[in-house]
C-alpha cells in the first residue's frame, strides 16, 4: 500500500507491503525490512530495520497529525492514503513560495475557467479536468492571482503536472 508522509512540510512516498512475518517498506529507491513490536498499543512500539532496532513513541494530534518521538528527537508528521492525498494536491500545493496548483490524476483538461492577471478566491473552480468519464473540478487553494495557466482545453495531463500557479 502505498502512503505520502509529510515531515515537516517535506514529501516523502513510502510503500508498506507484508513481507515474511514483517514488512517490506520502500522509501523512495531506498528498501528495507521492518519487524514491529508492539510496546503499548497504539503509543509506543520497537521497530527492528534490517537488524538495527528503533524506538519509536507516538501521540495522535487533532486532524491527521502525529508526533513521533524517535531517538530523543521529536518530528511532526502527516500520513497521508493515495486517496487522501491525490484529493489535496488537486487544492494545490506550496512550491518555492508561489501556490502551484497540480493535477490529482491523469486526465483531458474540458474547460480552463480562469486567465493570467485574473484575481482568484479559496475555493473557485480553475478548470475542468475529466478522468475516467468523470469530470473534476479544481480548485483553488488559496486567494491570490493567476500568475500562470500551463494548460489548455483538450490538454493531456498527468498525475502531479503543474496546471496552474497562483501569485
Amino acid at each position: 500500500m502505498k502512503y505520502h508522509v509529510l515531515i515537516a512540510g517535506r514529501h516523502h512516498e513510502v510503500t508498506v507491503e507484508r513481507e515474511g512475518g514483517g514488512f517490506r517498506v520502500a522509501l523512495g529507491e531506498q528498501g528495507f525490512h521492518v519487524d514491529v513490536g508492539v510496546l503499548s498499543d497504539g503509543q509506543a512500539y520497537s521497530l527492528l530495520i534490517d537488524d538495527r532496532s528503533v524506538d519509536v513513541a507516538v501521540e495522535e494530534r487533532p486532524g491527521d497529525l502525529l508526533e513521533l518521538l524517535i531517538a530523543g528527537r521529536r518530528y511532526s508528521t502527516e500520513v497521508l492514503g493515495e486517496r487522501e492525498y491525490l484529493a489535496r494536491s488537486i487544492q494545490g500545493d506550496r512550491d518555492d513560495g508561489e501556490r502551484v496548483v497540480r493535477a490529482a490524476m491523469t486526465g483531458i483538461v474540458r474547460e480552463v475557467l480562469v486567465a493570467p492577471g485574473e484575481p482568484v478566491a479559496r475555493g473557485q473552480t480553475l478548470l475542468i479536468l475529466e478522468a475516467m468519464k468523470m469530470e473534476n473540478e479544481v480548485k483553488a487553494a488559496t486567494d491570490g492571482t493567476v500568475a500562470r495557466v500551463a494548460v489548455a482545453a483538450g490538454s493531456t495531463v498527468t498525475l502531479g503536472d503543474v496546471v496552474v500557479e497562483i501569485a
